[in-house]
């Protein structure tokens, strides 16, 4: 029975940490450039670590977290600022801990004309930061965004995005919601035609809120099963021990 308690626990904490998983993308269901999280769970044997077990009793479990990276739905918002990528490529913003890599482009401009996303970290071009000339007299000149990420101020180029892609992008480790990090020497791809910027627009979320919904009444039911199961083998225990005193 003690070992049956052990196993019920150990089929459960894998459960807690996908509800984790699950909580997590709902909670950011509306958040521009949000890639969902996964949660990869294997089930180890004794034989896993070296022991044998003719039984094949659960000794454990490997627990791997994994990103979705598959392209959100473009929302048009109108605003000149807003851009999105179509595409394996990511924007890179200067932030204090270095360069991180993201799918939001939801960008302003700082009082210095600085390109800056939601955080205020500075949007990287091609040859440095993006900087708006003469921003006083922005409104009546027409920003354009071409499919390259080339900025212009009505036709007259300012800079480039720097739009970078990772042939594996394993290698990318969430920072924030929608911040990046890339592994030292990761390898980066830039200035390929497969990613092209759209203006005008954002990228959502590709969370599915209605899938995660129901992964999550799933689930929540697994685990009150257990927990019933966890309840009825302690119960035993405990009037094993009862008849043991007598």
């Amino acid at each position: 029975m003690i070992k049956g308690i052990q196993t019920a626990e150990t089929a459960m904490r894998p459960k807690m940490a996908r509800m984790e998983v699950i909580a997590n993308n709902l909670a950011n269901v509306n958040t521009t450039g949000f890639k969902r999280d996964r949660l990869f769970v294997q089930m180890l044997n004794d034989s896993v670590g070296g022991k044998t077990d003719a039984a094949g009793d659960l000794d454990g479990v490997r627990v791997t977290e994994g990103v979705d990276f598959s392209e959100g739905s473009l929302r048009q918002t109108g605003n000149p600022l807003d851009m999105a990528i179509q595409g394996r490529g990511f924007f890179a913003v200067n932030t204090p801990g270095g360069v991180r890599f993201t799918r939001s482009g939801s960008f302003r401009l700082s009082p210095d004309g600085s390109l800056v996303n939601a955080d205020g970290y500075q949007v990287e071009g091609t040859g440095g930061v993006i900087r708006f000339p003469g921003i006083e007299k922005l409104q009546q000149a027409t920003v354009s965004i071409a499919e390259t990420g080339e900025v212009m101020i009505d036709k007259d180029p300012i800079g480039r995005l720097r739009i970078v892609e990772f042939a594996d992008t394993s290698v990318l480790s969430k920072e924030s919601a929608s911040l990046f990090r890339a592994a030292p020497g990761a390898l980066m791809i830039e200035g390929s035609s497969a990613s092209a910027v759209r203006q005008g627009v954002l990228e959502e979320s590709n969370v599915d809120g209605v899938e995660e919904m129901i992964a999550m009444t799933e689930l929540q039911r697994s685990f009150d099963t257990d927990q019933k199961v966890l309840q009825a083998l302690d119960d035993s225990v405990a009037k094993s021990l009862d008849v043991g005193r007598l």
